[in-house]
């Protein structure tokens, strides 16, 4: 038999008097006033924080709950926060994800995962030089100056790591002349386009990002190399939050691109929406950070 409207409506009243909904107003007395989201730090802090301000904003919104952002130096920084409960809440890399839940390590759980503005659920590593350059290809790259974002980032160091070691059988602290570290995204773009290195690892929807701001010249960069796909970064939450507020925060995340397009306006094309989270997706990322630390302790 079909509801009317009004008895549909009427229903939903009557589950709600009941304590049929989501967050109840007995489970949201269980909340914290304020959480504490912590931003991986891809770009530099002011950056990060205005980029992600009104997403953060719609979550505050949806949840009645304060919703403050905090910054790290560094991808590890991201995943003391979590552990160390200065954080509820965080954007984590694959990698880092996978780092920060090993053995329970950050006491966190996955609720949602970024969806690109082309609806992929995936990105790619990338390898890039200045245009000028007279590398082409992996293989060019031999005695060159190097840099890596940070040891926690997947496309910045796991992924072209792992693939030094597997699909070009090399060291790289002894393939380049020098190797560092830049510490973001940002920055190792950044270092290729001034010439500060010759060879960074970043990944490509950060590099169009700064590309399509202008923050580098279109032109000033080439792609020698590009990895297959890796899974978006994950949205985690402390597992001892209580479960409603664990529910209510998925709830938001999802469905924010249909209720609010506009929230992710400022963030740019590198992500438009969130879906519910899936761990098993990052089994593959388990499975290349196995692999790197075993073949780092051969060399």
């Amino acid at each position: 038999m079909r509801l009317t409207r009004l008895a549909v409506a009427l229903l939903s009243a009557s589950l709600v008097l009941l304590g049929g909904s989501p967050a109840s107003a007995q489970d949201s007395a269980t909340w914290p006033k304020e959480i504490t989201f912590a931003l991986l730090s891809t770009e530099n802090a002011a950056e990060i924080t205005r980029r992600w301000a009104p997403i953060l904003a719609q979550l505050e919104k949806d949840l009645n709950v304060k919703v403050k952002p905090v910054t790290a130096t560094d991808y590890r920084g991201t995943i003391e926060a979590l552990k160390f409960k200065k954080a509820e809440v965080g954007h984590l890399g694959p990698k880092s994800y996978v780092e920060a839940a090993s053995n329970n390590y950050a006491n966190v759980e996955p609720v949602a995962q970024l969806r690109l503005a082309n609806g992929s659920l995936g990105y790619r590593s990338c390898l890039i030089v200045h245009t000028d350059s007279d590398m082409f290809s992996p293989e060019d790259m031999q005695g060159k100056t190097f840099a890596f974002n940070d040891p926690n980032s997947t496309s910045g160091y796991l992924v072209p790591s792992t693939f030094f070691m597997t699909e070009m059988n090399m060291d790289p602290k002894k393939y380049f002349s020098k190797v560092t570290f830049s510490g973001s995204h940002e920055a190792s773009i950044l270092a290729v386009a001034n010439k500060k290195v010759e060879v960074a690892s970043t990944n490509l929807p950060d590099l169009q990002q700064l590309t399509r701001e202008n923050k580098v010249p279109r032109g000033a960069l080439r792609v020698i190399w590009v990895s297959k796909l890796i899974p978006n970064d994950p949205i985690v939450v402390r597992k001892d939050l209580p479960p409603s507020l664990k529910s209510a925060i998925q709830e938001s995340l999802v469905s924010m691109k249909a209720k609010n397009p506009e929230a992710f306006k400022e963030i740019g094309a590198w992500l438009s929406g969130f879906v519910a989270a899936d761990d098993g997706k990052y089994q593959v990322i388990r499975d290349l950070n196995d692999a790197a630390k075993k073949l780092a302790a051969q060399k």
